[in-house]
């Protein structure tokens, strides 16, 4: 079999603060293959962005981090600052949430892209690097990129500025995307365009990419597997057709249920998840999800459950999977 091409295994990160620790992510486990997109999905705070940001080493000092990230036989976490240095933005690339505050205002676009390739290639000259450039915001649609690699971000719409951050952030040929949240604060129609641009740079790269969203419709044309975070952990994993059509975690369930669909009923109200998302710093003794689950039984309130297989690559962490009213075991094989 093809090894992994990023091998996650019990990533903990923790933050010191004034009250204490909190447990932004704990024990997060993944494969990634070559050329293959996992999604990550939950709500805010569920550690989604910290797991990528620790890869990278982009989390501020108070962090303490543990477990382990290897990519391509290299641990990432371990490695030197320097090491890092020249993977991040080469061979592993991040696409950030918000393009306005990750571009520097006072340069262009052009120049930021020309950096980025120069940095990791010394010997590129001005005139290559402006042309690799404009090739770039070309390849993910910016129109009349010549004359648009000479304006700045605020130049740009919110699409064009997310379309040049991909022009960026694939300018060295990474292996590995990380797309943070890319069509935040974008109207549907755009966030197509940005996803659809997404796409054709996977397929002319083969870049493997790993998806941070809350937008479960997002995801569902865009990755092959799925972890859906809660309270810094995993609480279900498996394909995209085994987590969306055979949900086997109340959480998940939720977020299902609050999607708006076409076959919905005329009329019928969405479904929200009540309450409010833990307190890091001052988790619940048992399940995390608990306190508003409708499902949660006396064992849910003692004692969290583990990630337990419930059939092929499909995984859940709850203790009553077998009895919960919409999980049909074997419906998603």
């Amino acid at each position: 079999m093809t090894e992994p091409l990023l091998s996650v295994r019990e990533l903990s990160v923790d933050f010191r603060t004034k009250k204490g620790y909190a447990s932004a992510v704990r024990s997060l486990t993944y494969d990634l293959m070559p050329g293959e997109s996992v999604a990550i999905v939950g709500e805010s705070g569920s550690g989604k962005s910290v797991g990528a940001l620790a890869l990278l080493g982009l989390l501020p000092g108070s962090a303490s981090i543990t477990g382990s990230a290897v990519f391509e036989g290299e641990d990432l976490l371990t490695m030197k600052p320097s090491t890092l240095r020249k993977i991040r933005g080469n061979r592993i690339a991040m696409i950030f949430q918000d393009p306005m505050t990750a571009f520097n205002p006072v340069f262009t676009i052009g120049d930021q892209i020309m950096e980025a390739i120069q940095i990791h290639n010394g010997s590129t000259t001005d005139e290559e690097a402006r042309k690799k450039a404009i090739s770039l915001l070309e390849l993910v649609g910016v129109p009349e990129a010549p004359k648009r690699v000479d304006q700045y971000p605020h130049e740009y719409s919110g699409g064009m500025r997310q379309r040049a951050m991909i022009a960026m952030a694939i300018s060295n040929g990474p292996k590995l995307l990380i797309a943070d949240e890319p069509t935040t604060a974008l109207d549907v129609t755009i966030q197509a365009q940005v996803m659809e641009s997404l796409a054709d740079v996977r397929a002319e790269t083969g870049a493997a990419m790993v998806l941070i969203t809350h937008d479960l419709g997002l995801v569902a044309n865009s990755a092959e597997r799925v972890l859906v975070m809660y309270g810094g952990r995993v609480f279900e994993r498996g394909t995209i057709r085994d987590v969306f059509y055979n949900p086997t975690n109340p959480y998940t369930y939720g977020l299902l249920s609050s999607i708006p669909r076409l076959d919905r009923e005329e009329g019928s109200k969405l479904q929200a998840i009540p309450g409010s998302p833990p307190n890091i710093v001052n988790m619940p003794p048992g399940c995390a999800f608990g306190p508003r689950c409708g499902f949660a039984t006396e064992e849910c309130h003692t004692s969290a459950a583990e990630l337990k297989l419930i059939m092929n690559q499909h995984y859940s962490r709850c203790h009553n999977t077998e009895s919960l009213p919409f999980v049909s075991i074997g419906a998603g094989a």
